[in-house]
């Protein structure tokens, strides 16, 4: 847990700067945070990252040319979604 506590802090840290003003970016910084939080190793900029904001809300996060697992894609997701979701009611993203 701590690592993963860890990843989340550096992730959020690496996408201050990002424009969050709308829902379309809100929703790619949120993919971007859940990338680096589950797979810190991987360089997003190197990546083609693609996020849609499903009808419920939540996110589904797409990677070009990186084979994921089930679980990992679904954790992907989870996290992004979980993300997405605090920062647009603007409230506090905490691991418990």
């Amino acid at each position: 847990m701590r690592s993963f506590a860890s990843s989340l802090a550096h992730a959020q840290e690496a996408v201050l700067d990002l424009e969050t003003g709308d829902v379309e970016s809100l929703a790619f910084v949120s993919g971007l945070v859940a990338l680096r939080t589950i797979i810190p190793e991987v360089t997003t900029k190197a990546l083609g990252v693609s996020v849609t904001v499903e009808s419920d809300g939540s996110l589904i996060v797409e990677i070009e040319d990186l084979d994921i697992d089930p679980t990992t894609q679904a954790m992907l997701n989870l996290v992004a979604s979980h993300y997405f979701q605090a920062r647009r009611w603007n409230l506090f993203v905490s691991v418990h």
